[in-house]
């Protein structure tokens, strides 16, 4: 009788664990890239608030006091708070505001947008 030919034990597990790490190597990379999206998501939406206030300001017929504010804003299901800063600039024609946008889901700022504003055409 000839021998039969096959694979031997220790050649079966070395195939598995082989198979395992590489499965373990795909999850986790899958999983890296779907909390990577979910974070550039997030930050896009706070971008789009950051912009909204900055729209809401320029429209104000009146020239913004220099101080701080803050607020609130729903955008995409989420309510995102927003802080601005009105600053005074070298140039008394013109104005700087910095917008910060808090993650709802995450500790800290999810976005920030600097601007500069003119008193042309403003009261």
């Amino acid at each position: 009788m000839t021998g039969a030919r096959g694979f031997t034990l220790i050649e079966m597990v070395v195939a598995v664990a082989v198979l395992a790490i590489a499965m373990a190597a795909i999850l986790s990379g899958m999983a890296r890239y779907a909390d990577n999206a979910a974070y550039l998501r997030e930050r896009t939406i706070a971008l789009w608030v950051a912009h909204n206030r900055l729209a809401e300001i320029e429209l104000e017929p009146g020239w913004p006091d220099v101080g701080k504010s803050d607020g609130d804003m729903k955008l995409a299901g989420q309510k995102w708070k927003w802080e601005a800063e009105v600053k005074k600039t070298t140039d008394d024609h013109l104005r700087r505001i910095d917008i910060r946008v808090l993650s709802p889901n995450r500790e800290g700022a999810a976005a920030a947008l600097s601007a500069f504003i003119a008193d042309t055409g403003r009261k």
